[in-house]
């Protein structure tokens, strides 16, 4: 499994795009998708720019955060709902392990 930041990375070279393209062509500011890449990348606030990207990439949500596809497509079901609540919120998604029972 490998962070957003290097997913995109990988996405961008795929594409051979450079870090200025991408942002012209999704209409954001080139130090706002400088910031998303590498290993230490900030993770985008708004819901609606990590669909941008994944149909940017034509990749889902899940893989451009996990490099993986969602078995259970369950983060494009929730970023598909219309309104979840209006205010600010900070959501964090991320893959945790579970423990096997021996």
């Amino acid at each position: 499994m490998t962070s957003f930041g290097r997913n995109l990375e990988s996405l961008m070279q795929e594409k051979n795009l450079s870090t200025r393209t991408l942002a012209k062509n999704i209409n954001l500011p080139y130090k706002t998708v400088q910031e998303w890449l590498g290993a230490n990348f900030r993770m985008p606030r708004d819901p609606q720019v990590l669909k941008k990207l994944a149909e940017y990439f034509d990749c889902s949500v899940y893989f451009l955060l996990f490099g993986e596809e969602d078995p259970k497509s369950l983060i494009g079901e929730i970023l598909e709902k219309t309104e979840i609540h209006t205010g600010i919120y900070e959501i964090s998604i991320k893959k945790v392990k579970t423990k096997k029972n021996f």
